[in-house]
């Protein structure tokens, strides 16, 4: 009896020792995680058996983005491909497959599903071994920002917010879909010089406070309060993030994520998505909003429709997405069809397709999301 507790007693202090390791690693590295995160692949690392995680329910592949050789120009997606061929660029790159980094004997990947692991061995599969810059956003995001009235203090705290952006984006298609991006943030003193610089570069400032011009990896932000000088640099930010990881999308996902991203906040190296204010009263999102299926069919409206009804509804579909995890997981298979074919956004059909495939009930669920209070969301 006493021989049987002794061996209980060593397997409870090996598995104390390794959780404790791995959480003085992430402690000290910096690295923002969920304990639930790291559950199952602690449990795997010392019963060596596959643990199965709760997910949404499993749905055969399809593939809704057929590659095409010609640029298309379908109505659906047009004016919102006009403006990227005009300012942005597409390149078709292929990935290099899930990458992995090593630190004091822990070996951290994330895997197909976008869920982080931690173990003491290698992953089995092809890997590639990765090592990024300690308290940098998985060293892919190259930033320069400038402007004449802009602060150390406001470029730490942007660069922070973006590494928490980074790292959610990541944590919804995985760091092996992710690609470098180099974004230069240029904020302008006063609107009649960021309309001049606008203009200078070929853009219409009309309209807008911040303009994402790809073909030069820059991004101009009229200087306003400091709150809404950095919602706007973030929300310019993501779009640059959108188009070197999945190229041309339709408006409303780009717009979407921008929106959803931009109230990000960060606080002792968390990041926490906080509902935008300005499109609540009173923690509930009011007024009219269109479903996730009447704003993709509403994709070449965004002239003709009020814009803050199509913005509204794009970053509340996003929010919804990612309130759950099977919204998370359609985001996800969305955004990486929208990959494999970067120059040339899924029409309204293979959105709608795609969404029903993996979320059938996502009508039903978004009416009861509207009507609830917008919760905060960690990143």
């Amino acid at each position: 009896m006493k021989g049987a507790w002794s061996e209980w007693k060593e397997a409870i202090f090996k598995a104390c020792l390794v959780v404790f390791s791995v959480l003085l690693f992430l402690f000290f590295d910096g690295r923002e995680f969920w304990f639930t995160q790291i559950q199952p692949q602690l449990t795997n690392m010392l019963s060596n058996q596959k643990t199965e995680l709760n997910s949404a329910p499993v749905v055969s592949e399809q593939k809704f983005k057929q590659p095409s050789s010609v640029q298309s120009t379908n109505g659906d997606t047009f004016d919102h491909q006009t403006s990227l061929r005009q300012f942005g660029r597409c390149a078709s790159q292929q990935a290099e497959g899930i990458k992995y980094r090593v630190e004091n004997g822990i070996y951290t990947w994330v895997d197909e599903r976008g869920i982080t692991n931690y173990s003491d061995k290698k992953p089995s599969f092809a890997a590639k071994h990765y090592q990024p810059e300690r308290n940098r956003a998985l060293d892919f995001f190259d930033l320069n920002i400038s402007g004449p009235n802009i602060t150390d203090q406001f470029k730490n705290t942007l660069s922070a917010k973006l590494n928490a952006v980074f790292r959610g984006y990541t944590s919804i298609v995985g760091l092996d879909a992710m690609q470098k991006v180099t974004l230069r943030i240029k904020v302008l003193p006063n609107r009649r010089e960021y309309e001049r610089v606008v203009k200078s570069y070929g853009g219409n400032p009309k309209g807008n406070v911040g303009l994402y011009l790809g073909r030069y990896n820059l991004a101009l932000v009229e200087q306003r309060n400091h709150h809404a000088t950095m919602q706007t640099a973030v929300h310019e930010a993501v779009h640059a993030i959108n188009q070197a990881v999945i190229g041309y999308t339709p408006r409303w996902l780009n717009e979407g994520l921008a929106g959803y991203f931009q109230t990000v906040k960060v606080t002792m190296q968390v990041g926490t998505v906080a509902p935008n204010q300005a499109r609540l009263h009173r923690g509930y999102i009011t007024g009219r909003v269109l479903s996730p299926y009447e704003l993709i069919n509403a994709e070449s409206k965004w002239k003709s429709y009020n814009s803050e009804l199509m913005y509204k509804s794009s970053w509340a579909t996003i929010h919804f997405l990612m309130s759950t995890t099977t919204g998370r997981l359609s985001l996800k298979k969305l955004m990486l069809q929208e990959q494999t074919e970067r120059c040339r956004a899924l029409s309204n059909r293979e959105s709608q397709a795609l969404l029903r495939a993996h979320y059938p009930n996502i009508v039903d669920r978004f009416a009861s999301f509207i009507q609830s209070p917008v919760e905060p969301q960690r990143l």
